[in-house]
């Protein structure tokens, strides 16, 4: 008999309980599978995706009945109550049990994949020379392990003659498509990205510094699967982080036209094999009007405030970092009812038959959980996914990818967690530092040459990563062509209120002495508002821009909060009731809620006027209201005697805005950057006009320019990866 097919194969062999283990097997170890596996069977999991992973033959010893667990369960939880590294743990068993063994319960061993073969056309020949026989007579083997390519000499004996190898993803596509032996990759690639592409099998971690060639290698490793391997393009998927990228990508393989889809795009394509059409979707707009619409206790909206977006970013947390929706409103001062506006808001969307951006996501995970036949269905279509940006996903992210790469988790991750900008929405560089906790038995990969940069920029770039202390180690290397310019890389040292005018000097430099057009320029930071100063400084000297700076950033908390400070500290004794509720919790001072409609009442305030409120109220809340006063006054003397700049220092550190702006970043704000940093990019900006009175028109007049598509880019780091310019300054 073909039993136990070649020892390539790695095939195991399932038993009844008690009964005897067939020849080929009896120097296997046994696994048993009985009710308390089924309870916890997570060592079990684990023993068992080893020995698949490895081709490693076992005996399985069924004392339950394997029909307990062959349908996929439904999962009703929601998903921000779920740890990362959850799937349903049947989903998991169920195929390790199957995907490569024999079935000798009734006696003799039967290769199932054998007979769902020959459902599609070919002959079942169990006591032949192999598993199957094609239409055109080649014998054939239905491999049921990791999927490879297979050197001939892997499968010969003896007896076997010249048998190919269909692989049991073929079959399960309808297809009985024979594997190619080994192919190298048709591109020329560098020795480290050619090990990568040629990966043999299995999941694998691909670690890609800046300017390593991450997005050819990705490319080349999707060509190489489905026009080298042969790999149907059913089964293949690579995901992009963004639509720039998946255009990229697709652009790279439009002659053999892979599946490519964005994080989003992957969800809305869930969404929509579940449904059987296209969920319609909603712009930010329509979000912001459904959330003032289920806002409870709303208030008249206030100049220069914008209420709503907390409560969208605070939804971001919940649906795409994870959080618990409680947890979400008690680590903020400015998502009053949060909790209890999620299923609503939710429940009006599903109304609409609509969803949000970020529901594409928390929905997908919720129909792959409730729904396990469909599920299982999914998994078919991506039992290899190449994900791209592998740092910057969100916990929601990682559920949905692992939902689908289940049970087999063969996924080709490439990103480098020294390029995780800030943890937006739960993205954390833990996801590619613990890879193998995610998809277990991965290989690693490390690209190591930067060919996008001279010597001295690749050299201080890897000498100021290596202060990271939670980051992978790492080798980076210029590449041997590249410049070793003493002046590629230049460190200017600026006084604190220097920074702005500093970067103008830069900047006005390369293009007087140099002569370089304003679009060979960037200038880059971290996060959106520290580009403020910049954005100010520049369009101040009249340097075109191409900025991503909008008034938008002045919606922003912190931002919010001290701008209505300023506005406090320039109205002396007529301060706006509005800018009073502005500030009222920030930082929190304990005040009860029926003090803002005391402040209602008049339409401006002076500090004395507020102080007199302490005289009329208990003792307990009298305290409160004193310091409110104080801070004001404080500010307002602060005005007098000093510029914008001293304002906003006796706001930060006196009033005490900083401490509460880093007590709001410790817990998760959601923003994508610290609060503290829109008061740090407020100061600096200061400096560049320090008459209080004047400071926020003068700013936002600045700011509202649309700018110059051929000018200087200020953007962050994060949205210009891949991106290069002759000059950039930091």
């Amino acid at each position: 008999m073909a039993a136990p097919g070649p020892a390539a194969l790695g095939r195991g062999v399932v038993i009844e309980h008690g009964g005897a283990i067939p020849a080929p097997w009896v120097a296997a170890p046994v696994v048993t599978i009985d009710d308390s596996v089924l309870r916890d069977p997570a060592a079990v999991i684990d023993r068992l995706h080893r020995a698949w992973a490895r081709r490693e033959a076992v005996v399985i010893e069924m004392v339950v009945d394997p029909a307990v667990f062959r349908e996929p369960v439904s999962v009703t939880v929601a998903p921000w109550e779920l740890d990362t590294a959850f799937v349903p743990s049947t989903d998991r068993l169920h195929f390790l049990v199957w995907a490569n063994t024999y079935d000798a319960r009734s006696g003799e061993p039967i290769w199932w994949w054998a007979r769902k073969a020959a459902r599609l056309g070919a002959e079942a020949t169990p006591h032949g020379p192999a598993d199957i026989v094609l239409d055109d007579g080649t014998a054939a083997w239905v491999d049921g392990g990791p999927r490879r390519p297979f050197v001939p000499d892997d499968l010969a004996t003896s007896d076997l003659g010249d048998a190919v190898v269909i692989h049991t993803d073929s079959v399960q596509l309808g297809q009985l498509r024979v594997a190619s032996g080994p192919v190298a990759p048709n591109a020329s690639l560098a020795a480290d990205q050619l090990a990568a592409v040629a990966h043999l099998s299995g999941p694998a971690r691909v670690i890609a510094p800046a300017g390593s060639g991450k997005t050819r290698v990705l490319t080349e490793r999707l060509r190489h699967l489905v026009a080298d391997r042969g790999w149907e393009v059913d089964g293949v998927l690579a995901v992009a982080y963004n639509k720039e990228a998946q255009l990229e990508m697709e652009r790279r393989t439009s002659s053999f036209r892979p599946r490519v889809r964005t994080l989003n795009s992957l969800g809305l394509w869930v969404l929509r094999q579940h449904r059987g059409t296209p969920p319609a979707l909603v712009d930010e707009r329509d979000c912001r009007r459904l959330v003032d619409s289920l806002l409870p206790g709303r208030r008249q909206r206030r100049a220069n405030t914008d209420p709503i977006g907390p409560y969208l970013e605070g939804l971001a947390s919940i649906r795409l970092g994870l959080l618990d929706p409680e947890e979400v409103e008690a680590s903020r001062d400015d998502v009053d009812g949060l909790a209890q506006l999620f299923e609503p808001y939710r429940s009006a969307l599903a109304g609409r038959g609509a969803i949000d951006f970020d529901e594409q996501i928390y929905s997908a995970i919720e129909v792959l959980l409730s729904d396990g036949p469909f599920r299982r269905t999914m998994q078919a279509r991506c039992r290899h996914l190449l994900v791209d940006e592998f740092q910057d996903l969100t916990p929601a992210h990682i559920v949905l990818l692992r939902l689908l790469a289940s049970p087999g988790f063969d996924v080709f991750g490439v990103g480098d967690d020294d390029q995780v900008i800030y943890g937006h929405a739960g993205a954390d560089p833990g996801f590619l530092i613990d890879y193998d906790k995610y998809f277990p038995g991965a290989a690693d990969h490390r690209l190591t040459i930067n060919y996008r940069c001279p010597e001295p920029v690749v050299v201080g770039a890897r000498t100021l990563l290596d202060y990271n202390l939670r980051r992978l180690s790492k080798e980076i290397v210029a590449a041997e062509a590249a410049s070793t310019s003493d002046g590629a890389l230049r460190v200017v040292e600026h006084a604190t209120d220097r920074a702005a005018a500093s970067m103008v000097e830069v900047v006005g430099r390369w293009m007087r002495t140099a002569e370089v057009e304003p679009s060979a320029i960037a200038v880059l930071a971290r996060v959106n508002s520290l580009l403020l100063a910049p954005h100010v400084a520049l369009a101040e000297a009249g340097v075109p821009l191409s900025s991503t700076v909008s008034p938008t950033v002045f919606e922003r908390t912190g931002m919010r909060a001290a701008l209505a400070y300023l506005r406090i500290a320039a109205a002396a004794d007529r301060i706006d009731t509005r800018d009073i509720l502005e500030v009222l919790r920030r930082p929190t001072r304990g005040l009860p809620p029926w003090f803002s409609d005391r402040l209602e009442a008049r339409v401006t305030w002076s500090p004395s006027q507020v102080r007199g409120i302490a005289k009329q109220v208990a003792t307990k809340e009298a305290s409160k209201v004193e310091r409110l006063a104080s801070d004001l006054a404080a500010v307002v003397a602060a005005a007098r005697s000093g510029t914008t700049r001293d304002v906003l220092e006796v706001v930060r550190d006196q009033v005490g805005l900083g401490t509460a702006m880093t007590l709001l970043d410790r817990t998760g704000g959601g923003q994508g950057s610290s609060h503290l940093d829109d008061i740090e990019a407020l100061m600096e900006v200061a400096d560049l006009h320090p008459e209080v009175s004047g400071f926020e028109t003068w700013l936002r007049s600045v700011v509202s320019d649309p700018g110059d598509a051929g000018g200087v880019t200020l953007s962050t780091i994060h949205r210009v990866k891949g991106r290069e310019w002759t000059h950039v300054a930091v």
